[in-house]
């Protein structure tokens, strides 16, 4: 990431295709990023929601696959237009309220005064009772279950309790049409639907259709769509083929909308997060449920590059490094650079916001007339219209208007600025702490603030993500720096700051913390010349 980063294709100008989905308070920080991304979206529903996208693509109405890949390989996106993909939802109706609404399976199991044979029929008309008394959604009658598990009410309650085992985030207590399962097939890839089961944005924001777009849009997008249709999309996984079951074999998309906004044609970003995933997702030692968890904390990661990259080129500040605490806090200089550059990487987002807002205007002939306007309420009218056309901030300016009164154009500008910066929802500065907190490289803590900081499980992503056959320890170290500006040793430690940010004996206490963790981990042999070599046990050249 410290690289220097070649300039990106001109921004995509074409948001028409969004319609009502681009309204926003201002288009400022959609066109530097995409429209968009939210602070409540988590690192796995990202890519869940990708993959609910993928899932859609590339299954017809009957149910059946294309023969052929229909998954990143939309064409469209030069520097004046953008991909025409309209994505239906699947809306899983039976399913979630099979799993995660029905109270009536268990109830029936403890009556001793239902006979067994009986079971089934009172478990279904349970079911339709339920179903028709709190959803409005008509058609729908569970009496294909009888027939899917013939008849057999032990089998279906036993297939029951296996996919509700598959839940993500049990403890979340979310509405049961926002409750999603491990990606282990089409069927156990749930959308995001309110409770009338028309597709919502409370927890898919379209940050997952930022990541699609960005796969997309990489050199390696049929890789990556041939291994996503491979692991997640095929039938052939014994969880799959118990959800199936539970399924009806109706058509349950609704009629779907456009993709969001993403507005560079290429980027190095692309390429760099398509890699990951081709990485992650080609180990073929590694058992397909274990990949959708590194491939959420590397998707984060990646994006945190983004950010940072796109920052830049707007600002043109240096892209800042990424010190990753391996001591758990535990070395308080290390602790407290870790904590100033994460707090550099919101700082850099903003700056660019900045720097955009004033470019732009600068070169706007209305708001040059409003700069030279002798009458001050003419001015001042005339300044924020300018400021309203230029980036779209009609709700900005009638809150604004509400409170103010006649200012100049200059503290208009000022203003706008700062509403741009400290937006409540959709403000990417605000987002690296989440992602990075339940990506596993973020840490929190009362008494010690927020900082860069690894978990294991992170550190396992980083090293299935970048290492094939067995590297030095201070190779991957310096593989890690140039690709992702991660900061752990010494050696980093020099090339990426001009003066030491503290001590140097920090970075190599965090250097001996990384071998001894990723040693617990399995991935570090120290060999008898003293030489340690990072390995990924489940990559084909370390078994060869």
């Amino acid at each position: 990431m410290l690289d220097a980063v070649e300039a990106p294709a001109e921004p995509v100008t074409l948001r028409s295709h969004l319609g009502d989905g681009a309204d926003t308070l201002m288009w400022v920080q959609e066109e530097l990023f995409g429209h968009r991304f939210v602070e409540e979206q988590l690192p796995y529903m990202l890519v869940l929601e990708v993959l609910a996208i993928c899932r859609v693509l590339q299954i017809g109405d009957d149910g059946r696959h294309y023969s052929e890949t229909r998954i990143f390989n939309q064409k469209g996106h030069t520097p004046h237009s953008h991909e025409s993909i309209i994505i239906p939802v699947i809306r899983s109706v039976e399913l979630r309220y099979i799993l995660f609404r029905d109270s009536s399976l268990d109830m029936i199991v403890k009556d001793e005064r239902i006979a067994p044979q009986d079971r089934f029929d009172t478990w279904i008309e349970a079911l339709n009772r339920g179903f028709s008394n709190e959803v409005r959604v008509a058609g729908v009658n569970f009496a294909y279950l009888k027939d899917r598990f013939d008849g057999s009410f032990e089998d279906a309650r036993q297939a029951v309790r296996i996919i509700k085992g598959l839940e993500l985030d049990v403890l979340n207590n979310r509405r049961y049409t926002s409750k999603f399962l491990a990606p282990r097939g089409p069927s156990l890839i749930l959308n995001d639907v309110d409770l009338k089961f028309v597709a919502d944005r409370a927890f898919f924001g379209r940050g997952g259709e930022m990541i699609y777009l960005m796969l997309n849009r990489s050199a390696l997008a049929s890789n990556v769509a041939r291994e996503v249709k491979r692991y997640f999309l095929g039938a052939t996984d014994p969880a799959e083929i118990l959800a199936a079951r539970l399924v009806p074999s109706t058509n349950d998309r609704t009629q779907g909308g456009p993709i969001g906004y993403l507005p560079l044609n290429t980027h190095p970003a692309y390429d760099r997060l398509a890699e990951d995933w081709d990485a992650i997702l080609t180990l073929r030692s590694l058992p397909a449920p274990q990949k959708f968890e590194p491939l959420f904390r590397m998707t984060a990661l990646n994006l945190v590059c983004y950010f940072a990259d796109r920052a830049r080129e707007v600002s043109g500040s240096a892209v800042d490094p990424i010190p990753l605490d391996m001591t758990g806090g535990a070395n308080a200089n290390l602790r407290d650079v870790s904590k100033n550059y994460l707090n550099r990487h919101k700082q850099v987002i903003d700056d660019a916001v900045e720097t955009h807002i004033r470019e732009k205007i600068a070169g706007v002939h209305a708001w040059n007339v409003a700069l030279a306007h002798e009458d001050p309420a003419t001015c001042s009218e005339m300044a924020v219209d300018s400021i309203v056309r230029t980036f779209d901030a009609k709700r900005w300016a009638d809150k604004a208007a509400s409170s103010e009164g006649v200012k100049k154009p200059e503290v208009w500008l000022e203003a706008f600025i700062s509403a741009t910066k400290r937006r409540d929802r959709n403000n990417i500065s605000s987002m690296i702490t989440p992602l990075g907190k339940s990506s596993g490289f973020v840490v929190a803590r009362r008494s010690a603030g927020t900082w860069f900081s690894a978990s294991d499980e992170f550190l396992e992503a980083l090293v299935l993500a970048t290492v094939r056959g067995p590297i030095t320890i201070d190779d991957f170290l310096a593989q890690l720096y140039q690709r992702y500006g991660i900061v752990i040793g010494p050696a980093e430690q020099r090339e990426a700051f001009d003066e030491p940010p503290c001590d140097v004996s920090a970075f190599e206490e965090n250097l001996r913390v990384l071998e001894k963790r990723l040693t617990g981990l399995g991935y570090v042999k120290r060999l008898s010349d003293d030489c340690a070599f990072v390995s990924n046990v489940y990559s084909r050249d370390e078994q060869s």
